[in-house]
């Protein structure tokens, strides 16, 4: 491997690496906000359970944002491991 394919290698990784912190950041935010919220329900009237719709909507953004930072690749990721299994095929 050539020094640029090595520092593009190191590039995409740091890359990965930024997207799963900010996840883990997503996350760290998401658990006090609704453990204020559900305080907050129960402290008040705690009949009708509105702490419900922040909960759901801001769940189902973060379970997207994990998909993005663990499970999705780029696609220029997906070029590189293309042509890889292309070479190797020939």
């Amino acid at each position: 491997m050539d020094e640029f394919a090595e520092m593009a290698a190191r590039e995409r990784e740091a890359a990965r690496i930024a997207r799963r912190q900010w996840f883990g950041l997503h996350a760290a935010v998401f658990v006090p906000i609704q453990v204020i919220l559900f305080v907050l329900w129960s402290a008040v009237d705690a009949q009708f359970p509105w702490f419900a719709f922040p909960l759901l909507g801001w769940g189902i953004i973060l379970a997207v944002h994990g998909v993005y930072a663990f499970v999705m690749k780029t696609p220029e990721e997906i070029m590189i491991e293309r042509a890889a299994r292309e070479t190797q095929l020939i």
